[in-house]
């Protein structure tokens, strides 16, 4: 992308090193499979019987979306639970977490969904008029400059903007520098103007449009104020990024095999319904004369019934039914063999997704510790778990929350063997084998 490749090679003239790569190509082609439209795939030439060509737009299930979605469900819900060490304190984080500003509860589980699905995205936590205020970017407006071992400490994060100048369109690009050191933690922003879109064009001083930022931020402490999050997947696109990697990257065949099957079965029902043949003069108004000698103009088809297919050369002939045999059931067969494909491919096992001819339904019986989607949960769980556990920990620290622990409780509702595992425990109580402490921790997610 011209944007960030001309951000790279200003950055490289101040000595910072950033590997671009084909990631942010990678991750454009990654949202259009997300939002469900691929530019070269979903949009084709058909060449007609008449000679002319024709643009069509195939149908979608859209299951890179709704893989995205459901990884997002298994990893948090309302139920995942954040507590510190007091109820008082715990209470005091949420008035933070959920206001309006901030609103974890609705914004975190669409963030996660979009790190699923672009591979990447980063959470930023500051103060702004006295406020605690959460960011939640976007993987492709981010760029890693410092890690080690896929650890990020350095990274910045870009946003654009256009200003009219008369008739002239200035577009600026706003750089904001993220580095954590291990003692500090430092944020300062770079601005940059240009003529042309895309286009990184000439630095600018940054407080010219923003006098009251205080530029370089520079803060002590222990806790890295923005976390990226990816899922806990190799990277096989670029081995040379600490970037992540979509849940479907390495699906993109079975995602453009599915929506041909879609788009067929689709078709079928078009292409297929019921057409009655009948001469071309048939559909002409005729002369009726009435039994007074007056006469009139009548039509004995619906001219706008589409069953009925006017042809040349049926004179004299009966009108001709033709009802084809719609091929439905092989359609959701082989949908459905495309879906058990996908499902185990990002790592939710067989029989997770069924089409049954109107809806493609998730899997609602509860998981099984032992099966594949449960594995990839507490997979990807682990990244998602030390991510907030760090947002927690930044925003105790900018509102002066006091606690001696963060517990991060996921939600394992959906686990089957939840009530055993309980029951087990209980009796390794009662005969001694176990201590009530233990059990509070292991079973009730106490610290």
């Amino acid at each position: 992308m011209d944007l960030y490749d001309n951000i790279a090679n200003a950055l490289n003239k101040k000595g910072i090193n950033v590997a671009i790569g084909n990631m942010y190509d990678a991750m454009s082609i990654w949202k259009q499979y997300w939002r469900g439209s691929v530019n070269d795939f979903h949009f084709y030439n058909v060449k007609l019987a008449n000679g002319t060509t024709k643009t069509c737009e195939r149908l979608t299930m859209n299951m890179a979306k709704k893989v995205s979605e459901d990884f997002a469900k298994l990893l948090w819900t309302e139920k995942t639970q954040i507590q510190l060490s007091n109820k008082k304190a715990t209470e005091r984080l949420w008035s933070v977490l959920d206001s309006k500003e901030n609103s974890l509860t609705i914004n975190l589980p669409i963030f996660i969904e979009k790190v699923c699905a672009l591979g990447s995205g980063m959470l930023v936590e500051y103060k702004k008029e006295g406020k605690t205020i959460i960011d939640y970017i976007d993987g492709d407006c981010i760029i890693p400059y410092k890690y080690t071992n896929g650890y990020i400490n350095g990274v910045i994060s870009v946003s654009t903007f256009i200003e009219k100048a008369g008739e002239d369109t200035l577009y600026y690009s706003h750089l904001m520098y993220h580095e954590f050191d291990g003692v500090n933690y430092t944020r300062y922003n770079e601005l940059y103007v240009s003529n042309v879109e895309n286009e990184l064009g000439e630095e600018i001083e940054f407080s010219v449009k923003y006098p009251n930022v205080i530029n370089p931020y520079i803060i002590k402490t222990d806790t890295p104020h923005f976390q990226v999050v990816r899922p806990n997947l190799a990277n096989n696109y670029d081995c040379n990024t600490p970037m992540g990697l979509s849940v479907y990257a390495n699906s993109l065949d079975k995602l453009k095999s599915i929506d041909l099957k879609y788009d067929s079965f689709m078709r079928e029902f078009d292409l297929g319904r019921k057409r009655i043949l009948v001469d071309r003069a048939a559909l002409k108004a005729q002369v009726n004369v009435d039994e007074n000698g007056k006469t009139s103009m009548v039509q004995y088809f619906d001219s706008n019934d589409q069953a009925y297919v006017a042809i040349n050369g049926m004179e004299g002939q009966p009108v001709k039914e033709i009802d084809f045999t719609l091929r439905t059931q092989e359609h959701i067969d082989a949908i459905n063999a495309d879906l058990n494909w996908l499902s185990s491919g990002v790592g939710l096992g067989q029989n997770f997704y069924k089409f049954d001819g109107k809806e493609v339904k998730t899997a609602t019986e509860v998981i099984s510790e032992n099966s594949d989607t449960f594995r990839t949960r507490e997979h990807h769980w682990l990244i998602i778990h030390d991510a907030i556990y760090d947002l927690v920990k930044a925003v105790c620290e900018l509102e002066g929350i006091q606690t001696k622990s963060i517990s991060i409780i996921s939600d394992d509702s959906i686990i089957e063997d939840k009530n055993a595992k309980e029951l087990r425990a209980m009796q390794k109580v009662s005969q001694g084998l176990s201590s009530k402490k233990k059990f509070l921790i292991d079973v009730e997610g106490m610290t």
